[in-house]
């Protein structure tokens, strides 16, 4: 049967080029150097028999190790120094590069981009050889990488969202041959894929796979859901048996799902024969999956020689004129977009990582995730099988090279079986769409959708004039036709006038909102690049501070903007925000000394902003009841008569305002928003709801003293990641909004892998010992050995 295993532990790095090896020689497998065994490492640089000897002194008048040399494209004497170090993938070396001032690095992070070289040495057992395949996967490496494997070069993958695996079954070493010897060279300096922080390195997992010689195709292997019937679903299947050996097989296939079997018709295999065989079958009594019950089945896929499991939901889904259907019901979207970087280590997330990004999302009511622009990682597909969120995987661009619709295809293939997958986006913003070139590029990548996946829609989310002038041909490639930001006065009313014009037309909003917030703040700084939780009055398209209503002025949208025009225009099916979560790069409305954005409805780490609650308000049935400002004087705006204003965020009917036990009088709740202006008084501000005359819930702030000392809160417990919160507490174990103090970090029973606290400018230097608060907060990645893990924050003076 077959195996897999991550080779994620004890890689060597070096950051800076060492001189590239050569990707061709004179001899077979004759490259050496780090692309082969040191020295020190068990195995010959070149492995060679005596017919080898032979050459080699013959070309080396004697000279065997001269003959190598001669042969060899880099030195055989290459050794492992001081600048190389010890890693564990996932790694992204540009999180801990310096921050530069220069503005061709602003939008990407402003950090430098470089040459960063990996390598590995891994065994395998004598009883692996000729008897299974061996399959290396790399599941994503940023960017352009080139991969040796002893001695000899395997390729070159250009993308940085995709996925990779070689098959090195032949040119693997076993048992006493000696150890495998992997070089990877990473680079990112020949061009970006996107304009956001990509990061760099090998940032997702790395596996073996041991695959018997007559198998499944893994990606080839594929159950999905044809109809969906009250009793009953319509089911089809496809796979792929491949025989790898020299002889003539028989295998008897079938499909396993709970009790149910699939038997596939009994197969002969000539040697080296690849053969896919399809099936329809009856499902009885279905559980639908959805993000209120994401139900997944199991399908194991078995013959005599190898098992293969992958999960899957049934469901279906469609778009017309009214909206989504998701299982045959209309269903309103209410999705996010998000890149997928985190703070503290760039774009290397685990599964942990990727979960609490869902959960802290699903938490605020979202059932629907864009992979902003570019593939979903594994992690983020099986995390939204699990949890029940709709998601929207997405092509980097749109080209029809056949680098990559090679890529796309794989990517379909790869994530077609997820339960989660409702959409393929072929584009974002692409200034060639809906041109006669555009429309031709799209057909060709539609087609590779459509022909790899059978159950998802295909859209393309575009940036429309306000005219809403569109090409025929290029809309009619696609299941339904997506808008960015159709509710923005900068956008125009060109997605209403194509409605107008297509009445029948299936469009949706798959990018709205970008409004600008920074968390904790309650008034805007230019000087600190802080924005508003009110509402800011800066712009990312027109410059300083502008007056309320301008274009621009506090992000794309509000937030009420947004809900409200999709009340309006329900046929849109919902929505999709950006962005869930602050992320580096494109730091606007302002530059410099600002690295990360502002328009995530949560920080970089996670932790909410005030509108978090306004859409958890809308979106969720339990009560939500949310107040702002915090109640400390520092960092409030109050007005010359000394009033402030306060605003609840709410689902109950009624919110009443108290400071320092004294009513300031009841409100009726309009949209999820009630707002005062009360004088500032400190002590206590609370809000008290109610659900006619009954009350339901409470929320207080409090005014604090100075900080006296570091509260750890465990926000989220994975199986490789732990994840705390760290609040500034006064000497009454009052929250301190205010605190930015410098903080050094212990650990016991665990080893920090990030720290972060969410402010825009962080500059900080690179460090897994100290941070500093940002309004009261700081976030700590813990990898954990034992439940009992201990985090303590000393304030320094």
């Amino acid at each position: 049967m077959r195996e897999k295993k991550k080779i994620n532990q004890q890689w060597l790095f070096h950051y800076g080029e060492i001189g590239m090896p050569k990707k061709t020689a004179k001899k077979a497998h004759a490259l050496g150097g780090l692309t082969a065994p040191l020295k020190e490492e068990k195995g010959e640089p070149v492995a060679y028999g005596a017919g080898g000897e032979h050459f080699l002194k013959l070309i080396a008048q004697g000279d065997e190790i001269q003959g190598l040399k001669n042969l060899a494209g880099t030195d055989l004497d290459s050794g492992i120094d001081q600048n190389w170090q010890t890693i564990t993938i996932p790694h992204d070396w540009k999180i801990s590069q310096p921050y530069k001032q220069a503005p061709e690095l602003l939008m990407s992070g402003s950090k430098e981009d470089g040459v960063g070289y990996y390598r590995k040495t891994f065994s395998l057992n004598d009883e692996l050889m000729n008897q299974k395949r061996v399959i290396l996967h790399f599941e994503g490496v940023m960017r352009s990488a080139d991969v040796w494997l002893n001695g000899a070069y395997l390729g070159q993958n250009t993308s940085g969202y995709t996925s990779f695996s070689y098959d090195i079954s032949e040119m693997a070493r076993y048992g006493n041959e000696g150890v495998n010897v992997l070089l990877v060279r990473v680079d990112t300096t020949t061009g970006a894929e996107g304009w956001w922080y990509e990061g760099a390195g090998i940032y997702r997992d790395v596996w073996l796979e041991f695959v018997p010689l007559i198998a499944f195709d893994r990606e080839n292997a594929y159950v999905y859901t044809q109809e969906l019937q009250e009793t009953q679903a319509v089911m089809g299947a496809e796979v792929c048996i491949e025989n790898y050996s020299q002889k003539i097989v028989e295998v008897s296939p079938v499909i396993r799902i709970g009790e149910q079997l699939i038997t596939l018709e009994k197969q002969t295999l000539q040697p080296f024969e690849k053969r896919i065989l399809k099936e329809t079958f009856i499902f009885p009594a279905p559980i639908p999956w959805s993000p209120e019950n994401p139900h997944l089945y199991e399908a194991v896929f078995q013959m005599e020689t190898d098992e293969c499991r992958k999960s899957f939901g049934i469901r279906t889904f469609a778009y017309d004129s009214q909206g989504f259907y998701l299982n045959g019901n209309l269903y309103e979207l209410r999705g996010v977009c998000e890149h997928q970087d985190f703070a503290g280590v760039g774009v290397a997330l685990n599964q942990d990582i990727v979960d609490y990004k869902i959960k802290t999302m699903k938490e605020m009511g979202v059932n629907a995730w864009r992979s902003a622009h570019h593939y979903a990682s594994e992690e983020l597909m099986e995390a939204c099988d699990r949890f029940g969120i709709l998601l929207m995987n997405e092509n980097r661009l749109l080209e029809s090279t056949p680098w990559r619709i090679a890529d796309l295809e794989k990517m379909v293939r790869k994530s077609r079986m997820h339960a989660s997958i409702a959409f393929w986006s072929v584009a974002n913003e692409e200034v060639i769409g809906n041109t006669n070139l555009g429309s031709r590029i799209a057909h060709k990548l539609v087609r590779c959708i459509k022909q790899n996946n059978y159950e998802c829609l295909v859209v393309s989310a575009e940036l429309l004039n306000p005219d809403g002038i569109v090409n025929e041909s290029y809309l009619a490639n696609y299941d339904v036709l997506g808008v960015n930001y159709p509710e923005a006065d900068a956008m125009g009313p060109g997605a209403i006038k194509i409605k107008e014009q297509y009445p029948e037309l299936a469009i949706m909003s798959t990018e709205s909102a970008s409004y600008f917030s920074t968390r904790g703040i309650y008034k805007d700084n230019e000087e600190n690049c802080q924005c508003s939780n009110f509402g800011s009055l800066f712009s990312m398209i027109l410059p300083g501070k502008r007056q309320p209503g301008d274009p621009g002025a506090g992000g794309t949208a509000t937030p009420e903007k947004v809900l409200n025009y999709l009340t309006k225009h329900q046929y849109m099916g919902g929505v999709f925000l950006w962005t869930a979560f602050d992320y580096y790069g494109e730091p606007s409305p302002f530059g410099w000394p600002a690295i990360s954005s502002q328009f995530g409805i949560a920080d970089l780490c996670g932790f909410p902003k005030d509108y978090y609650y306004y859409y958890q308000a809308n979106w969720k049935k339990e009560p939500v009841l949310h107040i702002l400002p915090h109640w400390n004087e520092e960092g409030l705006e109050i007005n010359t008569d000394g009033m402030i204003a306060v605003r609840v965020f709410s689902n109950a009917d009624e919110v009443e305002i108290f400071v320092n036990g004294i009513s300031f009088g009841k409100k009726i709740v309009v949209s999820c928003i009630a707002n005062w202006e009360i004088p500032y008084q400190a002590g206590e501000l609370k809000a008290v709801a109610y659900d006619g005359n009954q009350l339901i819930t409470e929320a207080k702030h409090q005014t604090s003293s100075t900080i006296h000392a570091i509260r750890s809160k465990r926000i989220f417990e994975g199986k490789e990641y732990s994840l705390f919160a760290l609040e500034a507490v006064d000497d009454h174990q009052r929250f301190v909004p205010t605190a930015n103090n410098q903080v050094t970090i212990s650990v016991e029973n665990g080893e920090i892998v990030g720290l972060a606290n969410g402010n825009p400018t962080n500059q900080a230097a690179y460090s897994l010992d100290r941070v500093r608060l940002f309004q009261g907060k700081a976030l700590a990645i813990v990898r954990t050995s034992e439940a009992s893990v201990q985090i303590k924050g000393i304030i320094q003076k």
